[in-house]
């Protein structure tokens, strides 16, 4: 199914989903991401501020916060690429490009993407590591010369046999779901 189609079929589901099984999805795939041991080894954890229809990523940042490793959350810049910066709490984050939180100060800039992982949003993906995003690109730019693990959240009931990818998709190394994690 090509990607407009999985978009069109997917997205009505996510935003009609029950609150309490999505925040209970969520929590399971965040507490199985701070069981990795990629998480733990790492320095930084690159993260997205979850929308109301992806998978909430406040427990991994508070988490991450707790164990002293530095966040660092997007903004999405006017060419669809992704800068990073460091934040220090989630209160440093408003409302920006897409209605997505980033952050209000943008000096703390990310140079150095060593020892770090990278946790991507995922409206679907296969076992093999490929994605589908929300259709801009965004990470997908950033990605391709990223050197750490990439991280993809997902439903278990949203990773298919297979996905339709181009060129320009970066796969993921590693996916969380609510029932599973799967190297790829």
């Amino acid at each position: 199914m090509s990607k407009v189609k999985l978009r069109a079929e997917l997205l009505p589901k996510r935003r009609n989903m029950d609150k309490n099984i999505k925040r209970e999805f969520d929590l399971e795939i965040q507490s199985r991401l701070l069981l990795t041991q990629e998480y733990r080894d790492c320095d930084t954890v690159l993260v997205y501020v979850a929308t109301a229809e992806e998978i909430d990523t406040k427990g991994i940042i508070n988490a991450a916060f707790a164990n002293q490793k530095r966040v660092a959350v997007p903004v999405t810049n006017e060419d669809y690429s992704l800068t990073f910066y460091y934040i220090n709490s989630l209160e440093e984050l408003k409302s920006g490009r897409f209605n997505i939180l980033e952050p209000v100060d943008k000096t703390a800039k990310v140079e150095d993407f060593g020892n770090s992982i990278c946790v991507v949003p995922a409206l679907c993906c296969d076992l093999a590591g490929n994605r589908v995003g929300y259709g801009k690109g965004c990470y997908d730019r950033f990605l391709e010369n990223y050197e750490g693990k990439k991280i993809c959240l997902c439903y278990a009931d949203n990773i298919l046999p297979s996905v339709e990818c181009d060129s320009t998709d970066v796969k993921m190394d590693i996916i969380v779901s609510n029932l599973y994690l799967k190297y790829t």
